[in-house]
């Protein structure tokens, strides 16, 4: 039916005009949700026409028609609010649901108005309706979350609950924020001094507490770190001692101060002792004997494995720093302990275990290990080196003589060249023979340099043949390496025998001559003259200092015997051998370079006292070059001095020639 047809009434009183106006101009929620409010409308529209036309259609502006028509649409209009406002409600919750599910499907969403009905808000409180639909939700662009990642106060939870069922929610929550609530109320002023100070103390113990204990730990924490990685101290010695030794460690290598680094030693080595004469004490209380006793833990006091090993290691600071005395002093009390009959057998499981567990534990074991007398052998060279820098050759010697013959001893006579043993023995030997040959004892040095040659000569034999066998190339280079650096070896060796002869070839001249005055160069060497020797040979340009008047002494015009002739030429042979086994390996090792160096400087010195000034020159001059590629800057000073002095000394006699003429 059309828009202007009208509605039957139920009664069949006629049709109500207007009906379908009415309808459409509801409310949009009305429209929207179908209520039953514009229903009522109509009814109460219909029922004023209806209550005209009861009254016979006439005019209806009489009071009494119009009290009743007031009360009736009074009371229909109560009805219409009540059900818009139950449509309304359940209309809300509807909305909120809806905004529920454009949270989850959008981060952000908008929160969209309910809109606001028409009918004024204290009508509605008058008939009983909520103020809900008097709130305007202002549209607000914020991000959605779940709700089980946000942290909301209980007020925001409660109004977010209340505003999805439809109702309002106006806070009226005006309580105080939470203040601080002091403890001390109503307490007399002593008893908040007393609670206040217990406060303060407690803050002050804790604070204490804690500092204390983190310097605790990284104390703690260094030492530990020190003993696994940096020094390492002797087994079985006592926590006070290992802190003595991380202490020097500190003052040699991290913030060097000798001073401060040999007290740090000798207290350990004081610590030591101590610790191992309680020990030996509480080990012998309650035994009767004659002395026997007492005697023998002081040997075992002494020669104990970790004060042995720290005494050694003040003796190698003393050497760092240049104090040979006192380093030849304790590494001599060393070997000469060591070799000393032990007064119990010391066997490995005598040791303790080290490490952090040492560091931790400390103290002296029960069955404490004794150095043996292969035990001595690095002191006594230790020591012979001091004491040959000093100019001390007869304690050097001493020392080196007990160490080669307590290596022989100690060596089985079944091993190779090649164990290490005999490769020690050889530089041994060469060392010995060098420090006979500066007493002038050369026939001593002869056989010792003829002995170590032998030596060297088997193990190059044994090296070729592994160098022939192996496939490996890493292997087969560094065996030819070593075979190399064994070849020079030999060659310094051959200059060293070279050397001796001709040195006793002088002393056989010495003892020929009638005078004395010409024959100093075969006069033991003292200290003002010991740098005039060539012998040195695991050093460089050791020759090259000669004094040039110990040089015009020996060109003064002597008659040689035969034999010396002999010599002199057997001499000359071993040097030239040696500078031309030098030379062939020059460029290729360093020790070849120093050698044949050296076998060129001590050749000029024999052709300038003979009188060949201009082969000497040329000589220096070549030795000056070998020794620029072995980077010998020590024997490139000694050179360089020798041609400046033959230089000069040429220069005189050009001028004193020319003059004469």
């Amino acid at each position: 039916m059309g828009a202007c047809c009208g509605k039957p009434d139920r009664k069949g009183q006629g049709y109500v005009l207007g009906a379908s106006n009415t309808s459409s101009n509801a409310s949009a929620p009305e429209q929207r949700l179908g209520t039953a409010a514009g229903k009522a409308k109509a009814a109460t529209q219909q029922q004023q026409q209806s209550a005209g036309q009861t009254l016979g259609g006439g005019p209806t502006n009489s009071p009494r028609v119009q009290g009743e028509l007031s009360q009736s649409a009074l009371a229909a209009q109560k009805r219409a609010e009540a059900a818009e406002n139950r449509g309304v409600q359940k209309g809300g919750g509807q909305l909120a649901k809806k905004l529920a599910d454009k949270k989850k499907q959008s981060p952000y969403v908008v929160e969209e108005s309910l809109p606001e009905p028409t009918n004024d808000a204290a009508a509605t409180l008058l008939a009983g309706g909520s103020t809900f639909s008097r709130i305007r939700i202002t549209p607000t662009l914020r991000p959605s979350t779940p709700f089980r990642n946000v942290r909301t106060s209980l007020h925001q939870r409660a109004t977010t609950a209340t505003s999805t069922r439809g109702y309002a929610s106006i806070s009226t929550n005006t309580t105080p924020p939470p203040t601080n609530f002091d403890s001390t109320a109503g307490l007399t002023p002593g008893a908040r001094v007393i609670i206040a100070t217990t406060r303060g103390v407690r803050n002050v113990l804790i604070f204490a507490t804690s500092t204390l204990g983190l310097v605790l730990f990284a104390f703690t924490g260094t030492h530990a770190y020190l003993e696994q990685y940096k020094c390492p101290s002797p087994a079985g010695v006592s926590t006070e001692v290992q802190r003595c030794l991380h202490g020097a460690w500190v003052r040699e290598e991290f913030s060097p101060d000798p001073d401060v680094a040999e007290l740090y030693l000798q207290k350990a080595v004081e610590l030591a002792r101590k610790d191992l004469e309680t020990h030996y004490a509480n080990k012998n209380k309650g035994k009767e004997g004659d002395g026997k006793d007492e005697r023998f833990s002081f040997l075992e006091i002494e020669k104990d494995q970790a004060l042995v090993e720290i005494q050694n290691r003040l003796a190698r600071f003393y050497g760092r720093i240049g104090r040979d005395e006192q380093a030849a002093t304790v590494w001599t009390r060393l070997w000469k302990l060591s070799e000393k009959e032990n007064p119990r057998p010391s066997t490995s499981s005598d040791s303790p275990s080290s490490g952090l567990g040492s560091l931790f534990k400390g103290g002296a074991s029960a069955n404490r290990p004794l150095i043996s007398q292969k035990d001595g052998i690095p002191y006594a060279k230790s020591a012979a080196d001091c004491w040959m820098r000093m100019g001390e050759y007869e304690m050097a010697e001493e020392a080196l003589a007990w160490t080669l013959s307590t290596l022989a001893s100690t060596t089985a006579p079944s091993s190779t060249s090649t164990t290490p043993s005999r490769i020690e023995e050889i530089g041994l030997l060469s060392s010995l023979g060098a420090l006979y040959v500066r007493q002038a004892k050369f026939e001593y040095a002869l056989s010792l340099f003829v002995k170590a040659l032998q030596a060297v000569q088997d193990h190059r034999a044994s090296e070729t043949d592994s160098v022939e066998t192996t496939t490996d190339e890493k292997k087969k280079a560094a065996l030819k390496e070593d075979k190399d650096m064994w070849y020079c070896r030999e060659a310094i060796l051959t200059q060293s025998i070279g050397e001796t002869l001709y040195g006793a070839a002088t002393r056989l001249l010495a003892a020929s001559s009638s005078t004395a005055a010409t024959t100093a160069p075969a006069t033991p060497e003292t200290p003002e003259t010991k740098k005039s020797s060539s012998w040195k040979i695991w050093s460089s340009s050791s020759s090259s200092s000669s004094s040039p008047s110990t040089n015009s002494k020996m060109t003064v015009p002597y008659q040689k015997s035969p034999e010396q002739i002999k010599k002199e030429e057997e001499a000359l042979g071993w040097m030239q051998k040696a500078l031309a086994m030098a030379k062939v390996k020059s460029g290729q090792h360093r020790d070849c370079d120093e050698c044949a160096a050296l076998g060129l400087n001590n050749l000029g010195l024999i052709n300038e006292m003979e009188g060949k000034s201009e082969v000497a020159l040329a000589q220096f001059r070549e030795a000056v070059l070998h020794a620029t590629m072995a980077k010998d800057y020590v024997g490139i000073d000694d050179y360089n001095r020798n041609i400046a002095r033959l230089t000069e000394r040429i220069n005189d006699d050009a001028e004193s020639t020319s003059t004469l003429a």
